[in-house]
């Protein structure tokens, strides 16, 4: 890739599943909640509370955006794109490249540690996969190899002044 190319590439994820059943504990948390202020004293506020930050968490990592630019390849996680990690192109070790992973092979939905590095299991099936800090990052996504080539063409190093 040329010095004064720019690139720019983008990808979505969502599990319809899991953001349904992270609205239904919302519901359910709301409920609770109601039920507590006309029951007796503080005993449904406990599990609204888990329950609605169980929501909250699912809600978050039932969906994904990953993002290429000339400075960094970003992961953003939830309808509003928070969290976000990024990874500036040196700090990726070795090449990107695709896997297919399902959730029995990493433990199951949403942002999964394990023996193969972390997960971000949207859905299975092809995941981008880089290694940085000497553990693999995958992430499930659409185009995961249209990305992993993007993430191989950038420089390795410090890019040069005036791009992005």
């Amino acid at each position: 890739m040329a010095a004064a190319e720019q690139v720019l590439w983008r990808s979505h994820s969502s599990n319809r599943w899991m953001q349904g059943t992270a609205v239904l504990l919302g519901v359910i948390a709301v409920g609770l909640a109601v039920a507590g202020t006309a029951g007796p004293r503080g005993m449904m506020w406990a599990p609204a509370v888990v329950l609605f930050l169980s929501a909250l968490l699912l809600l978050v990592f039932a969906s994904v955006t990953v993002r290429l630019t000339g400075r960094a390849l970003e992961v953003a996680y939830g309808p509003v794109g928070r969290p976000v990690r990024r990874w500036a192109p040196e700090d990726i070790e070795a090449p990107a490249r695709v896997e297919d992973r399902r959730p029995s092979q990493v433990g199951g939905w949403g942002y999964r540690l394990g023996k193969l590095g972390t997960t971000v299991m949207i859905r299975g099936g092809p995941c981008l996969v880089i290694r940085s800090g000497g553990r693999d990052f995958a992430v499930s996504v659409d185009d995961a190899d249209r990305g992993a080539a993007l993430v191989n063409s950038l420089p390795r190093g410090p890019l040069p002044r005036g791009i992005l």
